[in-house]
């Protein structure tokens, strides 16, 4: 098959379930190319894939004026111009330009790039479908509910979603994101060692949350930060390890206690969708606690970790110290994680569900 990715960002450091799911396409001999409205953190490691960006705008509007000279063109630009500023409408008229016969569109995140993907439906017939996660649902752009109704299928990572997704009338499958169970090896457990956070400060991930039940808890009892550059440290015992490529993250697991992760609905709506962290420390056999945030229990029950109300410090640092009691419970919960990722949550499956889409009869939905 066709497909290219079309991204908001690339590179960017947050999104590397998105190139893992493109090389797993590419490994499989599918023809797979990117193309990205611009940039973000570098770092990540990207698919052996092309990667377009907008060229000299120049070329963007003489693009943009073959597709203007068609009907479909110019339906294409009305409807985007209600959603994105002017140069942004030349620019995704362009990328429909480029497409290629045959060729399909493939979105994460039902944003900007989703929104470029139906304006080229409207030009140039180009089917697309999405990926639905989080932000994109729980602080949607307007235009939403036609961009998913015009996909082709659109995929989401929890039931929840799938059912709040049904409210607008859009009908999804669920497909978490995986996780490639061999790049995570078996972690060194340590009861009494620090607990781990790997995400970045933004309100859903709970960070000044967990700070506060940490600072609720005994004082030899420390925490790791990976994602985050710099916080309160409560006098020595948070350590932030800033952003983290994979083999370090797996290096700072060894002789940690648990993956504490305590998602919650940040002041503007926005919340995770099913964080890709947590099946990343699960498959390397970390216990985990999370929220009873909706969605979430897909992922994370009492047989795989601890849960506790979203947002609630002292509930919070209640539910650690009851987890680390129990050395026994924190290797059976770790164990039982790891076996659910290599069975309900790989990286294969992520891949397979794209297959579904675009090459009816391989993959499974």
């Amino acid at each position: 098959m066709k497909l290219a990715y079309w991204l908001r960002y690339c590179p960017t450091l947050s999104e590397t379930f998105v190139y893992r799911e493109a090389q797993g396409l590419i490994d499989r001999g599918h023809d797979i190319r990117a193309l990205a409205i611009g940039a973000r953190e570098a770092g990540a490691q990207l698919p052996t894939w092309s990667l377009q960006y907008p060229p000299d705008y120049g070329q963007v509007l003489a693009a943009a004026a073959r597709i203007l000279s068609t009907r479909g063109g110019r339906q294409a630009r009305s409807w985007l111009a209600q959603h994105q500023a002017g140069k942004q409408v030349a620019k995704a008229l362009w990328a429909a330009s480029t497409l290629q016969e045959g060729e399909g569109i493939h979105c994460h995140f039902a944003g900007e790039s989703a929104e470029w993907a139906h304006a080229a439906k409207l030009a140039v017939g180009a089917e697309y479908s999405v990926m639905v996660h989080a932000a994109d649902l729980y602080k949607p752009r307007a235009s939403l509910r036609e961009v998913l109704l015009g996909a082709k299928a659109v995929r989401t990572v929890s039931r929840h979603q799938v059912e709040l997704l049904g409210e607008l009338g859009v009908e999804a499958q669920v497909q978490a994101c995986g996780v490639d169970a061999a790049a995570w090896p078996r972690a060194r457990l340590n009861a009494s060692g620090p607990l781990l956070f790997v995400g970045r400060d933004v309100p859903k991930k709970g960070l000044s949350t967990l700070i506060r039940a940490l600072s609720l808890l005994p004082e030899s009892l420390h925490l790791k930060v990976i994602g985050v550059e710099a916080g309160p440290d409560l006098g020595g015992r948070v350590q932030y390890l800033g952003p983290r490529s994979q083999p370090e993250i797996v290096e700072q697991m060894q002789d940690c206690s648990l993956m504490v992760l305590p998602c919650q609905r940040a002041p503007d709506g926005d919340r995770d969708g099913l964080p890709v962290a947590l099946m990343e420390a699960m498959a390397s056999g970390m216990p985990v606690l999370t929220t009873t945030l909706p969605g979430l229990e897909d992922l994370v029950d009492d047989a795989v970790g601890w849960t506790v109300a979203p947002g609630d410090p002292k509930a919070l640092a209640a539910q650690i110290a009851r987890a680390l009691q129990s050395p026994q419970a924190l290797h059976r919960r770790g164990q039982a994680g790891r076996s659910r990722i290599h069975q309900d949550f790989t990286l294969a499956q992520q891949v397979d569900a794209v297959e579904s889409i675009w090459t009816p009869g391989r993959g499974s939905p």
